[in-house]
């Protein structure tokens, strides 16, 4: 049932480069049509809508990912706890988008807008992303999650067309997300999806483990969600719509990082119920050395290239996002570090205690923070506070790991601190031009990645060593 953890990250991996092309197709299109203040008006209601996920999910999905993950070769435990935990959070969903409806949709001035994004609420009620993940079986999800966004980027561009179709763009992301999750059940193992040998649901064991993870959920929910609300009240919705700009774009290259620890949170806990201590210290060390590899260059670039890209890809209207994107660039290395310890470590282990002291820091951080920064500072404040509350997180979750962190792991990425480095000051000087903002950022972008690859190739980086060696083995295998 499981596969191989390369085959799980390559169909993540192609899923998540897809998450990143699609809105890079959209985004401009749709900042130019909507507006600040339809992306700001998009931004809120979403986010606002998030809390009810959240609280109808109950932050289930690490939990049942990992639960999956310990019982999938027996069948029968597999059926009993897929049905227990889907129960759980249909049942939670359900109740959530009901008091969503009278307190939201009934009851505000953007009231047609909640109920369009009411349609999240009821995909999360029948998400079962969370079976796929804990039997590591990413192909049926991935290709799901392909052509679903392929269809919503041909809607919108078909269907919104100015300012006044803010509505159409909510419904066709949160309805084509809804059939999106229906599509998944057709893939369900037949035995998992059958009752048989099923004894009676017992919901109620899972409770606690559910809820002591519900508490960093509602923490992560705080200072990823609560600042764009924050923001609608201290400060104007167009500065929502400046933020969740800057937001998205490194969310975007962020999943080319975190999928990696989608792919190996399953794994690590399936070691670790083995008590194969010694794989799972060799699995994170290369999980560690790959995501370094990965996020130094992506925060180096984007600091040396957003001058040029903001007012290429959104246009002039959004030239206040330049200093807000420069300082979350650096989330790119926080979130993918904190990512390693945190999600594909603690949680996968049992250190939920832990986990949620380290969140719950952060939530604190970026609550405090954003009382403070955001009715002086607006946008910016919002942005400070984000990147404080991470650097928080990452920083507790490195200390309550540091059992199973060997200090060598730091020192081997100053191979990729020096590339880095180097990309970004040749990559600045660049934007120094005066060609058309398009053709000097291709200059950037592409020159920018053979300096980073060439510094790793003359300081003899082992990802670099082991990916031309794979190549090499390759090629010679087929020639053969």
């Amino acid at each position: 049932m499981a596969r191989s953890v390369k085959a799980n990250y390559l169909y993540n991996l192609i899923y998540q480069i897809t998450a990143i092309l699609l809105p890079l197709i959209t985004m401009p299109y749709v900042s130019r049509v909507l507006g600040p203040q339809g992306v700001g008006t998009n931004s809120l209601t979403n986010a606002n809508t998030q809390y009810f996920m959240l609280i109808g999910t109950l932050g289930i999905t690490m939990y049942a990912t990992k639960k999956i993950a310990t019982v999938r070769e027996n069948s029968i435990k597999l059926r009993q706890t897929f049905w227990e935990i889907f129960s759980i959070q249909f049942i939670g969903c359900m109740i959530s988008y009901v008091v969503f409806v009278f307190v939201l949709g009934l009851r505000s001035s953007l009231g047609l807008y909640y109920m369009l994004q009411g349609f999240f609420i009821l995909s999360s009620a029948i998400d079962v992303s969370w079976y796929f993940i804990g039997i590591e079986d990413f192909k049926n999800a991935s290709i799901r999650s392909f052509f679903v966004k392929v269809i919503s980027v041909v809607l919108i561009f078909i269907f919104v067309k100015d300012s006044g179709d803010l509505w159409q763009y909510i419904l066709i992301n949160s309805l084509t997300m809804f059939i999106g999750q229906c599509i998944m059940w057709i893939y369900v193992d037949k035995s998992t999806f059958s009752f048989k040998s099923i004894n009676k649901l017992k919901l109620g064991r899972h409770m606690m483990p559910i809820l002591a993870l519900f508490i960093p959920q509602v923490a992560t929910q705080i200072y990823t969600v609560l600042d764009k609300t924050m923001l609608g009240i201290f400060s104007a919705t167009v500065e929502v719509g400046y933020y969740d700009q800057s937001q998205k774009i490194v969310r975007i290259l962020l999943t080319i990082i975190t999928s990696l620890g989608m792919v190996m949170m399953p794994r690590i806990a399936s070691l670790t119920s083995k008590k194969q201590h010694d794989l799972v210290k060799d699995t994170l060390k290369k999980s560690f050395t790959v995501i370094s590899f990965l996020a130094v260059p992506i925060a180096f670039g984007i600091m040396g290239v957003s001058d040029r890209f903001i007012p290429m890809f959104f246009g002039y209207e959004y030239l206040s996002v330049i200093p807000l994107l420069k300082i979350s660039s650096i989330l790119t290395i926080i979130i993918g570090l904190g990512n390693v310890f945190g999600t594909q470590y603690m949680i996968a282990v049992g250190k939920n205690k832990e986990y949620t002291i380290s969140v719950c820091a952060g939530a604190a951080v970026n609550f405090i923070l954003n009382l403070i920064l955001i009715p002086k500072y607006s946008a910016l404040g919002a942005v400070i506070a984000t990147v404080s509350a991470e650097l928080s997180i990452a920083l507790i979750q490195l200390w309550y790991s540091r059992e199973i962190l060997d200090i060598s792991w730091i020192k081997e990425t100053y191979k990729y601190w020096i590339s880095g480095i180097a990309m970004f000051i040749i990559v600045s000087i660049i934007g120094k031009g005066t060609e058309r903002n398009i053709i000097l950022l291709a200059k950037q972008i592409i020159i920018g990645v053979v300096v980073y690859f060439g510094f790793l190739v003359i300081l003899r980086d082992k990802v670099i060593g082991n990916t031309f060696n794979l190549v090499r083995s390759k090629l010679k295998k087929g020639s053969n």
